[in-house]
């Protein structure tokens, strides 16, 4: 697949970032959440459009005191692999480093093992452990970090 084209989602976008949560995640976040993301001034929610402007993927994240603080990456389940993920990763520390952060975060499943090899691959590395973090299923969370400098 092409690379997509990232842009900051909009009230129009969120049916879109909504079916894909649903369909991409064992727990998805409700709508509103995302809905509450567009009104805070920290919060960035971007969407990735395919070639046809159809939201095929979306990132949740904030920049605060310094940090990018990864929330979510979320692409359509059948466009797996093909290098959305990494594109919207690089997007945000991206845009978090040229806003000042110095550093990157973010929380993930101990058996999540595609997205660890994707944040690995970015620099990454395993910082904390959260124990029974997730109350789903008492899972682990992970914590990794990057320096962005």
């Amino acid at each position: 697949m092409a690379p997509v084209a990232i842009a900051p989602a909009t009230a129009a976008d969120l049916d879109a970032i909504a079916a894909l949560e649903l369909l991409g995640n064992r727990h998805p976040w409700p709508r509103s959440v995302f809905e509450g993301e567009l009104a805070r001034a920290h919060a960035h929610l971007d969407v990735g459009r395919a070639a046809d402007s159809h939201v095929v993927a979306f990132c949740n994240w904030w920049c605060v005191a310094g940090e990018v603080q990864i929330h979510a990456i979320t692409a359509h389940p059948a466009l797996r692999r093909a290098g959305i993920g990494t594109q919207l990763l690089a997007h945000m520390l991206d845009a978090g480093g040229a806003a000042g952060a110095r550093t990157a975060t973010l929380e993930v499943r101990r058996t999540n093992a595609p997205a660890i090899a994707l944040y690995t691959r970015a620099g990454f590395r395993s910082v904390h452990v959260r124990a029974r973090y997730y109350a789903d299923n008492d899972e682990d969370a992970l914590i990794m970090m990057r320096d962005l400098a």
